[in-house]
């Protein structure tokens, strides 16, 4: 009677101890399936666990000489220049001729004719060194016979311009004109005028000497 209930307790405890072995391995099991959820609980569910990568376009370097995709837009263009012909000088405009007295020269003898709208030339301009101090002459018209009344105008570049104007004389000696000039020596100038004191000769130059008289001789041409 004793064994048999003996038996029955070294069942027992073995049911227990089976028990309690079966007990800790479940516990064990349920420790390690509770760890793996807890860390895959740390990563979001749907994203790699990987590191993300850099999806931008990493430049690369062109190697020298490598033609562009549009050449035509990537040469330059030179400009050219476009040579113009050089302009052809326009020659000034010829100056329009005024007729306006003119000097004569101081030389001897008759001068040229004047142009129309004169109306007197000289038939003779020399120096007379045997009397000083004068400037005169004659007036003759075409025939050679003095004529009386010419007015005669006398005058320098520095303003001295006598007046009246003087003219020539009359009766036996027409046609005589004298101008009593100073102790100066001077370029004087010399011309016919009208009654309105206009130019109807060439205007003589006159290289007065007071040693010395000029004689400057006239004729009318019309």
């Amino acid at each position: 009677m004793q064994s048999k209930s003996s038996a029955v307790a070294f069942i027992v405890v073995l049911l227990v101890m089976c028990v309690g072995a079966c007990a800790g391995f479940s516990a064990l099991t349920r420790g390690r399936e509770s760890g793996s959820v807890a860390e895959e609980s740390l990563t979001p569910a749907g994203v790699a666990a990987t590191a993300p990568s850099d999806l931008s376009p990493v430049p690369t370097d062109s190697p020298a000489g490598t033609p562009s995709p549009n050449p035509e837009l990537s040469t330059p263009v030179v400009a050219t220049a476009t040579p113009v012909p050089p302009s052809t000088p326009t020659p000034p405009p010829s100056p329009t001729p005024i007729v306006s007295p003119s000097p004569t020269g101081t030389s001897s003898g008759p001068g040229p004719i004047p142009p129309d709208g004169f109306q007197y030339r000289v038939t003779q301009n020399e120096r007379d060194c045997a009397k000083g101090g004068l400037i005169g002459g004659w007036v003759y018209d075409a025939e050679g016979n003095g004529l009386a009344g010419v007015r005669l105008r006398i005058y320098n570049d520095y303003g001295w311009d006598p007046r009246p104007y003087r003219e020539s004389e009359g009766s036996a000696q027409a046609g005589k004109y004298e101008f009593t000039m100073g102790s100066e020596a001077g370029l004087f100038h010399l011309v016919i005028v009208d009654n309105d004191g206009q130019a109807v000769s060439r205007v003589v130059d006159v290289d007065y000497d007071p040693n010395c008289s000029q004689r400057v001789d006239w004729e009318r041409d019309q």
